[in-house]
């Protein structure tokens, strides 16, 4: 009896197994590191678990797909509307697939590149913040939302401060600032829209605010989320925490910032404002009205252009990649903006092309600096033919995120493009502009991805003093960038798969009448 009721409760868990279980894995490394300090065995473990969470985070997704309804899971004692709740669709579950992907990858990097003294605090910030980021996602209602939001937040905080030098501390308190900030303003917004619907759980909201004409309170709630959760995203012009958090962080931890993290912020404003707005557009070729829909691209551009020129003169290759990552999520929340199917569905692509590409870069500029103790991009030229393996996986990342075809970051940047080509054809007069800055801008950031990074760090054949004595990464740190090649050339050659999975994820979003009933039954 005992083990059919264990199994009975496995059973019903099992759509928030990929989250217990990292939970159980910081548990476990907290009581394991007063018997051992080992590098191997923490990070070994954590791997392990990280792995049985991507695992279970697949099986999530195949069920979303294949039943073609939610998963959905009251924790609370209270049942629907009331109760708080998970709600597994199929954006979640493919969203959290990619969050844990990159987290297992930083956590194989982690074992070669971290050093010895604090690991265990490190190993245990690390599975926080990938469950936080799987809460988020996993989320039914704006309380579990919330409390996750603030779990990822919190281990974010503290792991740019880790090595606890006076840079590291000042960008940790820059980001603990703003965020604290950012959630007071979702906290209003939540508190607002309770007032509206008289219940925090999103497919109430869906059911009720979703069906009423635009108000007041609405705008200002809007307002709230975007300004709360484009922190977290880092849209302009809430992104200047950003550029300082990378270069004082751990390298894993700049992958988990630029990879995932900042996708988590995007997620939130996209959900919460999707469940209050879907259907509210005519015709329903747009979800958003005009007035949203110019806005988000007002922010898309702003988001696209300005950390895009920016990059160019910077001299600190993290610092570099930081704004490229605001760049991209300019990118993203173009996609968004023209609020179609397809772009939306392109804007997801290129979500998982940057995850991989930009969370690459960064263990591959760890692995640089790891070798030389320099930032400079001058000082690093010609490393990469000092460390071969992660120069090519380095000239790799950077080909993809510039859009060069056959790569997967040239068939998301292009398809985003296309969409808001589209778009025009159906009446979206915000298409041209998109679709105008978007090229612009492509074409500039080839100015630092070719002109400084590739000709500078792995075509350069003199190199400085500074790298003539490098070499190659430990073999973890070797062997996690090259499951994110993996990745990457996996999609390069399979985009049209990728493609549909992620359009039928889309299909299951838009199906917001199922997703509705599924969590209030």
């Amino acid at each position: 009896m005992e083990v059919e009721f264990s199994l009975g409760i496995l059973t019903t868990l099992h759509p928030i197994l990929p989250i217990l279980i990292l939970i159980a894995n910081a548990v476990i490394i907290i009581f394991l590191s007063r018997i051992t300090r080992s590098k191997a065995v923490l990070g070994g473990l954590s791997t392990l678990f990280m792995g049985g969470s991507l695992y279970f985070s697949i099986i999530n997704l195949l069920e979303v797909l294949q039943n073609g309804i939610p998963l959905v899971l009251y924790y609370s004692t209270f049942g629907p509307p009331i109760g708080s709740c998970f709600e597994i669709d199929g954006l979640s579950a493919f969203l959290g697939i990619i969050f844990v992907l990159v987290g297992f990858a930083v956590s194989i990097y982690s074992v070669g590149y971290m050093e010895k003294e604090g690991i265990h605090n490190y190993y245990v910030l690390l599975t926080m913040m990938v469950a936080g980021l799987l809460g988020v996602v996993y989320a039914g209602d704006l309380f579990t939302l919330f409390v996750f939001y603030e779990l990822l937040g919190v281990s974010a905080y503290i792991l740019v401060a880790f090595y606890k030098n006076e840079e590291a501390i000042e960008a940790s308190f820059k980001y603990l600032v703003m965020g604290a900030m950012g959630s007071a303003l979702v906290l209003y917004g939540m508190a607002l829209t309770y007032g509206l619907a008289g219940s925090l759980n999103m497919a109430l909201i869906a059911d009720t605010i979703g069906k009423a004409p635009m108000s007041a309170e609405m705008y200002l709630i809007i307002v709230l989320f975007i300004i709360g959760f484009g922190v977290k995203a880092a849209i302009v012009p809430m992104h200047s925490w950003l550029p300082d958090a990378h270069p004082a962080a751990p390298s894993g931890i700049s992958a988990m910032l630029s990879g995932v993290v900042i996708k988590a912020g995007m997620y939130a404003l996209f959900r919460t404002l999707f469940i209050m707005l879907y259907g509210k557009s005519l015709p329903n070729t747009n979800i958003w009205g005009f007035n949203i829909s110019l806005l988000f691209a007002i922010i898309a551009i702003f988001t696209v252009t300005i950390p895009n020129i920016i990059a160019l003169s910077q001299t600190d290759i993290k610092r570099m990649l930081a704004y490229s990552s605001i760049y991209n999520m300019g990118i993203i929340f173009a996609g968004l903006a023209i609020g179609t199917k397809f772009a939306i569905a392109a804007a997801i692509f290129h979500v998982l092309n940057h995850a991989t590409a930009k969370a690459l870069l960064f263990m591959n500029s760890g692995a640089f600096i790891m070798r030389t103790e320099t930032r400079k991009i001058d000082e690093l030229t010609g490393i990469g033919k000092r460390m071969p393996a992660t120069g090519i996986s380095f000239l790799l990342g950077c080909l993809s995120l510039a859009g060069l075809p056959p790569l997967a970051g040239f068939y998301s940047k292009f398809l985003v493009i296309w969409a808001a080509v589209l778009a025009i054809f159906d009446g979206n007069v915000i298409g041209y502009l998109i679709a105008i800055i978007l090229a612009i801008n492509a074409t500039i950031s080839l100015g630092y991805y070719f002109a400084i990074l590739v000709r500078k760090i792995v075509t350069a054949t003199e190199p400085t003093e500074t790298v003539a004595k490098a070499v190659e990464a430990p073999k973890s740190v070797i062997l996690a960038q090259f499951l994110l090649v993996a990745i990457i050339l996996l999609v390069s050659f399979l985009p049209l798969v990728v493609m549909d999975v992620i359009a039928s994820v889309v299909d299951s979003l838009f199906d917001i009448g199922t997703y509705i009933s599924v969590a209030l039954s």
